[in-house]
């Protein structure tokens, strides 16, 4: 039920009690564009994942009359819920950060180099949850506040053994300063004093040592604060689904701030309070408290930053929070569903950079009147993100919606399984004659790339040459005429070496004159040659590129017109990629499959079908995984519940945008990337992350991993968490790993 009647927390109690009254009476009604009626404020319509949060208004009529009613702030939507997301929250207790080791939100803390991890977790010791070390050493990375790092703090665990054992704890690296202490066989709580400057404000590594062969299992870690008891501290009511803050303690998120946000939620008792503090790295910070039901505090002065956000109970024993989320004014986006297109086309643009087409990047270069033609009535992603860095596994993510680890195509004689579910067959499901035609060696059936087509040709393996006229030819040859509803794939792949220059654009874009040894062209022997070249001979062949991405630009405005001569553009669905970009120097390397920079990872995402997707740029991220469950959402086709990504349209209308998303890639399972907005990590063999702030360092040249600890635990957070679960993740149940579903946390418990 939604409240149609907001009195202020000031009234006389007689007005409370006829409040009371309307709230018992009211009806369910609905504003007048449709909405739920928006009698509850600071209570959103909706969450993020699009569900409707269990709501903590409904109070027994004695209670309603006591607990401080907000006033109306209008319609508000939800982009970020704090309940959905719990076991992303930090847990404060009495002073000092609390982690239960037996949760399914420890992974937070977890270091994984390569994709190994130091723990087991969601293990059980004499029935309890705990992780359990997996070798000798078991690292966490921890964030602490100045506070909680200065002086001495107190280091507690609560551990099990088999049998007595010694445990070494060591911090931040410091050998010289180790701390052992001896474990007890069966339970027992480690207490030790840290010493001074050891730890310090931001990240910490702690890592414990136990010996080889021996298996420690950790139920939690305590560090700094005062001891609060053995048992595992409890930070989520499931019963009435909220958050449990008890006085002293609470919950800390990472999270963006959106634009024109507020952090709200409803409180079970009239004494009961929560404040609010939200810190940003530059010092920029937001206090406030949540009193009653429906109250909220803006933290919009912190718009586009991410922030540390601190929820601590006050005023009472144990406050209850119910409803907590990050909030934004406006109502629920409403998705847009017309009629399915009777043809669809996807094109691949191999290696092609989003930074040189302009609708991606304004200030590229290269040409593309026909991109920016189309970009006009499409939705364009903005931050899309390849799975892979080379083709074979970047193909497969985007054939079967299925992450790198999941389909293990980075394996050098790896095929695609015929278990997985691929975009040919989709088509073919969809009753549609299915023709593709590709450049690209490795899309082939011999690598698990063709089992459903109608038609199918590979010009690396059957010849008909390899520039973008002669696969845009034979592609629009093999539908032509056709009277049944078809599918049709494009991989070209001018964009990729070895590059030839293409006229009339390479003259514009290099001065006349060039005759040096990459006249005619720069091959992909030259690209995996350690070659010394002048400056002058990169920006020929980066002019190169840029030409080719003209040229393939100038056939995509070919394909345009002849749907329209057609008179079929209104029926057919478009949607324009690449499998990844290349690296032109930037770090001194050229090519693809050596990094996971944006130059390879951020590539074009555009999708044309205007009765379903509204026309716009979406900035929250994107992956190619995403691209077949979208195509089988706008057909009609079920999804396949192997599938690792996830419909955009429901993005492409609006539902999910307002706050970040993660793009996540791999580089053969050895390194991993994320962005959400423009904030990059990235972690390769060492464990250790790097982050970037792309809108000020686009060439990912300073890492401010050190001095941006909140922007790094942000990030790391989703990543983490994404990589601990990675071959069971599915985005349509559990949403976006920076803003998951309520069935993910329902999924592990606690």
């Amino acid at each position: 039920m939604k409240r149609s009647v907001r009195v202020r927390a000031t009234l006389l109690f007689p007005l409370l009690i006829l409040a009371a009254l309307s709230i018992v009476g009211s009806a369910c009604g609905k504003n007048q564009d449709g909405s739920p009626a928006q009698g509850k404020p600071g209570v959103p319509a909706d969450t993020a994942s699009g569900q409707s949060p269990a709501s903590g208004a409904a109070k027994e009529l004695a209670g309603a009359a006591k607990i401080p009613v907000a006033p109306s702030r209008g319609p508000e939507r939800a982009v970020y819920s704090l309940i959905d997301n719990r076991l992303s929250g930090h847990i404060q207790r009495k002073g000092g950060l609390v982690i239960p080791a037996g949760s399914a939100g420890f992974v937070k803390y977890m270091r994984f180099r390569k994709s190994k991890f130091d723990w087991k977790i969601r293990a059980k010791r004499d029935g309890q949850s705990v992780a359990v070390m997996k070798g000798k050493v078991g690292r966490i990375d921890v964030p602490l506040t100045a506070e909680q790092a200065s002086l001495s703090p107190t280091l507690r665990l609560r551990v099990y053994n088999r049998r007595a054992r010694a445990l070494t704890i060591r911090i931040n690296g410091a050998r010289k300063r180790e701390i052992t202490q001896q474990m007890t066989r069966g339970w027992s709580t480690v207490t030790t004093q840290i010493a001074e400057k050891l730890l310090r404000s931001g990240e910490n590594e702690i890592s414990l040592l136990t010996g080889r062969g021996h298996r420690m299992a950790l139920a939690w870690v305590q560090i700094g604060g005062h001891g609060f008891g053995d048992d595992t501290p409890v930070f989520y009511d499931k019963n009435k689904n909220r958050l449990v803050l008890p006085g002293q303690g609470g919950l800390t998120f990472y999270v963006m701030t959106p634009e024109g946000g507020r952090v709200t939620g409803d409180l079970d008792h009239a004494r009961c309070r929560v404040a609010v503090e939200a810190t940003a790295d530059d010092g920029s910070r937001v206090t406030g408290e949540l009193v009653g039901n429906g109250s909220a505090v803006d933290l919009s002065d912190l718009a586009g930053k991410p922030v540390r956000l601190d929820l601590t109970g006050t005023g009472c024993d144990v406050a209850h929070l119910s409803d907590a989320a990050l909030v934004v004014p406006g109502s629920r986006p409403k998705i847009k569903r017309g009629k399915p297109p009777k043809y669809a086309i996807l094109w691949i643009m191999d290696s092609l950079r989003a930074d040189r087409v302009r609708i991606f990047e304004p200030t590229a270069r290269p040409e593309v009147p026909a991109f920016e033609r189309l970009a006009a009535t499409s939705a364009v992603f903005v931050q899309n993100y390849v799975q892979g860095n080379e083709s074979r596994v970047s193909h497969a993510s985007i054939w079967s919606a299925l992450y790198p680890v999941k389909h293990r195509m980075y394996r050098r004689k790896a095929r695609l399984a015929a278990k997985w579910t691929t975009i040919d067959e989709v088509m073919r499901g969809a009753g549609m004659f299915t023709s593709g035609v590709s450049a690209n060696g490795y899309v082939a059936k011999k690598w698990g790339f063709g089992r459903a087509w109608d038609r199918y040709r590979n010009h690396i393996h059957e010849g008909g040459g390899l520039k973008g006229k002669h696969v845009f030819g034979k592609a629009i040859a093999s539908i032509q005429g056709m009277t049944k509803p078809w599918f049709l794939y494009l991989g070209t792949i001018d964009t990729h070496v070895s590059w030839y220059p293409k006229e009339p654009w390479i003259w514009q874009y290099h001065a006349r004159g060039y005759k040096g040894r990459f006249a005619r062209r720069f091959s992909g022997h030259d690209a995996g040659k350690k070659l010394e070249l002048t400056d002058a001979e990169i920006a020929w062949v980066r002019a190169i590129y840029d030409s080719n991405v003209s040229y393939q630009d100038k056939l995509l405005g070919q394909l345009l017109d002849m749907l329209d001569e057609w008179g079929i553009a209104d029926q057919t669905m478009i949607i324009i990629t690449a499998d990844h970009g290349d690296e032109q120097w930037e770090a001194g390397r050229v090519g693809h499959g050596g990094s996971l920079r944006e130059t390879l990872i951020h590539v074009p995402l555009l999708i044309h079908y205007p009765p379903m997707f509204p026309p716009g740029k979406i900035r929250e991220g994107a992956e190619v995984v995403d691209i077949v469950p979208t195509i089988a959402d706008v057909l009609g086709v079920a999804m396949d519940p192997e599938w690792q990504g996830e419909s955009l349209v429901p993005l492409a209308n609006g539902i999910g945008q307002g706050y970040p998303r993660m793009s996540f890639a791999s580089q053969y399972e050895g390194a991993h990337a994320a962005r959400m907005g423009p904030w990059k990590i990235r972690v390769a063999g060492s464990g250790q992350p790097k982050v970037y702030n792309l809108a000020r360092e686009p060439n990912e040249d300073v890492d401010r991993a050190g001095t941006n600890p909140i922007a790094r635990r942000y990030l790391s957070d989703p990543l983490w968490l994404l990589r601990a679960y990675n071959t069971k993740w599915r985005k349509s149940r559990w949403g976006n790993a920076a803003n998951v579903r309520p069935r993910f946390a329902a999924h592990f418990g606690e």
